[in-house]
């Protein structure tokens, strides 16, 4: 676990657990709603959140399926939409959250793993996955097992980070090399953004469209948000020394005073449609 100041609260600390599938029991999905819902506010989130919407092109009457629902709000929308509505997820908490924030009756909200939804063959026509693969062991399984499920002609759409293209101005290169190098080593899957297209070709999919957002970090988040929870975790795992946490806060923390702090991380989407019989 580690430290999150909540935006606009610079003295709150929020403890943000790992969002791995192995750890949704013991994580505190209050923590875990709340950076959900910091995360859904980025305008490159809401970009590729649009993008995927056109591309699945949902029809009332139709049945569609959100794999890692979270809060709950992308189904939801699929239910506004008239279609019957399924969001799958793993923890309980999450799930009990979404059931709250939904209309009665509006939505469901399953128990499930990416990798063993609890669905029939072929009984879906859309699905979409957003930001749930880098935390999975086996993301290929998955997406075979989101393909199973889909009817032919049923359109997919997957949303990932890549992790690798954090970029964080000012900072000692070697400091913020093992900082970036520790938090990838403890991720499950951390370069998922560029795999999304070859897993779903590999699953027997057809490709329909890519696009890609980054998200630009504004100067408040300097002093909060991931940066203040990824050098925190590298203080503690002892990949970096106090003192050089000290120095990479207080580098970035002046360059924000003067507007000159710059962090950037981009999150890539794939569309694609299981061909119908021929």
């Amino acid at each position: 676990m580690s430290e999150m100041e909540a935006p606009g609260e610079p003295a709150a600390k929020l403890q943000v657990g790992s969002f791995k599938v192995a750890d949704a029991a013991r994580t505190d999905s209050a923590d875990m709603a709340f950076v959900l819902d910091q995360l859904a506010q980025r305008p490159a989130v809401q970009t590729l959140k649009a993008w995927a919407l056109e591309q699945l092109a949902p029809k009332a009457g139709e049945t569609a399926v959100d794999v890692g629902s979270g809060t709950g709000e992308d189904v939801v929308a699929f239910a506004d939409l008239g279609l019957r509505a399924i969001g799958v997820e793993p923890s309980a908490g999450l799930r009990e959250e979404a059931v709250r924030r939904a209309p009665s009756g509006k939505a469901e909200f399953v128990d499930g793993l990416a990798d063993k939804l609890p669905l029939d063959d072929e009984s879906v026509d859309v699905v979409r996955c957003e930001r749930v693969l880098q935390h999975v062991e086996d993301p290929a399984g998955a997406v075979r097992e989101m393909a199973r499920v889909l009817r032919p002609g049923g359109r997919i759409v997957l949303i990932d980070t890549d992790w690798q293209t954090a970029i964080v101005h000012p900072a000692d290169p070697d400091v913020l090399q093992r900082m970036v190098d520790g938090f990838l080593s403890e991720a499950a899957n951390p370069y998922s953004g560029r795999q999304l297209r070859g897993q779903l070709v590999d699953a027997g999919l057809e490709i329909t469209g890519e696009s890609a957002a980054t998200w630009l970090e504004p100067q408040s988040c300097a002093r909060q948000g991931f940066l203040s929870m990824m050098h925190v975790r590298s203080r503690q795992s002892g990949v970096i020394t106090a003192a050089e946490a000290d120095a990479f806060v207080k580098g970035i923390t002046e360059a924000a005073d003067r507007g000159a702090f710059h962090m950037s991380l981009t999150m890539y989407a794939v569309s694609a449609v299981k061909a119908p019989v021929a």
